[in-house]
């Protein structure tokens, strides 16, 4: 807590502190000096993201809607990190709703710890923030669109997103079902795979190791149009890494992919749209009610062609597994670095691309077709922040994935830790709290 105390208070990885942190890991450390067994979270520091209910704390999504709401009870996802000894020590920042943005007028988002001008990602923000600063070791969010990976990518950490149902939904508010999954951001894959087995519950794929191909499918054309040329380097340099490493790597296109993508874009809209269509937005920002009118113009047959696209990228990914037997699709996280916090485009093999939707050509496709996906460090860019490396497979096979991660893990550098930190400090032009 000493550290958050230190930190947080200019790097805003946490909305609220749990006043009872210090004594229920006192409590754990009673329990290993009275004999008891050592849990698979013993003592370890848990966030939630703020959207995730955690009892007698202020729950508000990140919203002023919310502004005053306390949770009653724990969610499902909480109470298994508890019962699994993990030591909640906050619920972190988000974008308003978990619905996508760079800024929160309501909650201040969390700021990147490379570079504070830079996006950290969202709308899992404080999780990848908390992660990359070492303020807990297992970090809780949601993903429908990237909102896990999307952090961790900039942040230089692990974000992992199994499919819809992998880990317990019940209690969160899901504003996406189609889309929405739990997911875990840590600082190595081996602390994200322990997290995943404490919080997933029993399973017998966890009981034996996964057959692994060490076989990776490179969708090599749809990396070189989408990806800005640094993008396309370090991935290139992961490659021949991986190679080296004894990774066979197979070439092949998957169609239908960037349809796909594109599509649960429009069924996010469309969810969240009609979830916001149930509120009250008068304390919603400008954005919400933006979003909630863009949703309203969606057409049925729109929605239709868009749920259609999704489900054959999902068929077209498995058939590519298949065809080249391998693990996973590999690509990289984004395809340019993490931009400014209020830029617009990037340049994109000389053309300027509007950031949104082109920042989500890799991991949005993990949502379409409920897959699982991890994205793990590849290097710096040359503006010194973090670029990551993008693992996506069918749903159901979270531990394998998890395997193959490790392993490319082990075979890519070490990402060092973000420059020099200090504490928040307004006189030396720090943003607001």
């Amino acid at each position: 807590m000493t550290r958050i105390a230190r930190f947080n208070p200019r790097y805003r990885a946490f909305s609220h502190l749990a006043a009872n942190a210090l004594k229920d890991a006192d409590v754990l450390q009673r329990e290993l000096e009275a004999g008891k067994p050592r849990r698979l979270l013993h003592a370890l520091a848990v966030s939630v993201k703020g959207n995730i209910p955690v009892a007698g704390m202020p729950w508000t999504e990140g919203s002023a809607m919310y502004a005053t709401r306390i949770a009653t009870r724990d969610a499902e996802i909480v109470a298994r990190a508890r019962a699994a000894g993990g030591v909640v020590v906050g619920t972190t920042t988000l974008s308003e709703l978990a619905m996508y943005g760079v800024e929160n007028p309501f909650e201040p988002m969390g700021l990147n710890p490379w570079a504070v001008e830079r996006t950290a990602g969202g709308s899992s923000t404080g999780a990848g923030v908390a992660a990359a600063l070492r303020l807990a070791q297992v970090n809780i969010g949601t993903d429908s669109g990237g909102s896990i990976r999307n952090p961790a990518c900039h942040c230089g950490v692990v974000g992992f997103m199994p499919r819809i149902g992998a880990l317990p939904l019940e209690g969160v508010p899901n504003h996406t079902p189609s889309l929405s999954s739990l997911g875990l951001v840590a600082l190595s894959v081996v602390d994200a795979a322990q997290a995943y087995d404490a919080l997933a519950g029993p399973s017998p794929a966890a009981a034996t190791a996964p057959a692994l191909a060490r076989r990776l499918l490179v969708p090599r054309e749809l990396v070189g149009r989408m990806c800005d040329d640094e993008t396309q380097a370090l991935f290139g340099a992961a490659l021949e890494r991986l190679a080296v490493a004894g990774f066979g790597l197979v070439d092949a296109a998957i169609a239908g992919w960037i349809e796909g993508e594109r599509g649960a874009g429009s069924i996010s809209l469309h969810e969240s749209g009609r979830a916001l269509s149930r509120m009250d937005l008068s304390h919603a920002s400008e954005g919400l009610r933006a979003r909630a009118a863009a949703a309203a113009r969606l057409g049925a047959a729109e929605i239709d062609e868009a749920r259609s696209a999704c489900a054959t990228l999902r068929e077209n990914v498995a058939a590519g597994l298949r065809a080249a037997g391998a693990d996973a699709v590999v690509t990289p996280t984004w395809p340019f670095p993490a931009p400014g916090i209020r830029q617009q485009t990037a340049m994109v093999r000389g053309v300027a691309q509007p950031i949104d939707p082109h920042r989500n050509c890799f991991v949005r496709a993990a949502n379409a077709m409920d897959g699982c996906a991890i994205t793990v460090p590849m290097g710096l860019y040359a503006a010194g922040v973090p670029a990551g490396l993008h693992l996506l497979s069918e749903g159901g096979t979270e531990h394998r994935l998890l395997a193959v991660a490790r392993l490319i893990e082990e075979a890519l550098p070490r990402p060092p830790p973000p420059p020099p930190l200090r504490a928040y400090n307004p006189a030396k032009g720090d943003p607001p709290r």
